[in-house]
């Protein structure tokens, strides 16, 4: 048995303006107001989904800042980095990374389209997905075996204004 918790990466510096000041598409950075609302999102996560076995990020410098902040929410977890998350990988790829965790629960921090596509890929076996991750938005993915197409259940889907929301509610 496996949930995977799928978290989108914080508001990062827009595409164009990091171009203008050289900065490569890899290395665009959060913004300030991004950094802060991921601290708060990743705390109502932590609220949500209590403990986490292992967390996995794309490699691109937004990403793993965002892992950062969401391992700091549940006391300071330490992420590993996979090509699988990066925002053209083949769903498949993600699927045989988690699949080598053998179970529990694990939290994967990436971007758009890959995450839609990975979602829908569990759920119903096609990459044409329904879902749009907001940055810092998130769903819980439950399956009964290892990931794979059409195996998994979703659990719940959630924007960023209702983790931040939820950060302080008793």
């Amino acid at each position: 048995m496996m949930d995977v918790l799928v978290v989108r990466h914080g508001i990062a510096m827009e595409r164009e303006d990091a171009q203008a000041v050289g900065i490569a598409e890899a290395e665009r950075p959060l913004t300030p107001q991004g950094r802060k609302r991921m601290k708060r999102a990743a705390k109502g996560l932590s609220r949500i989904v209590p403990e986490l076995d292992a967390l996995i990020t794309s490699p691109y410098r937004r990403a793993r800042a965002t892992a950062d902040v969401v391992g700091r929410a549940f006391g300071r977890l330490s992420s590993e980095e996979t090509d699988a998350l990066l925002p053209e990988a083949d769903p498949e790829e993600l699927c045989q990374v988690l699949a080598a965790h053998g179970g529990g629960l694990v939290a994967v921090v990436g971007h758009e389209p890959h995450l839609g596509r990975f979602v829908a890929y569990c759920l119903h076996g096609e990459l044409k997905s329904p879902f749009d991750f907001k940055k810092g938005g998130a769903c819980l993915l439950h399956f009964d075996g290892a990931p794979a197409a059409s195996a998994g259940r979703l659990s719940w889907f959630l924007p960023p204004r209702f983790l931040r929301r939820i950060r302080s509610e008793s």
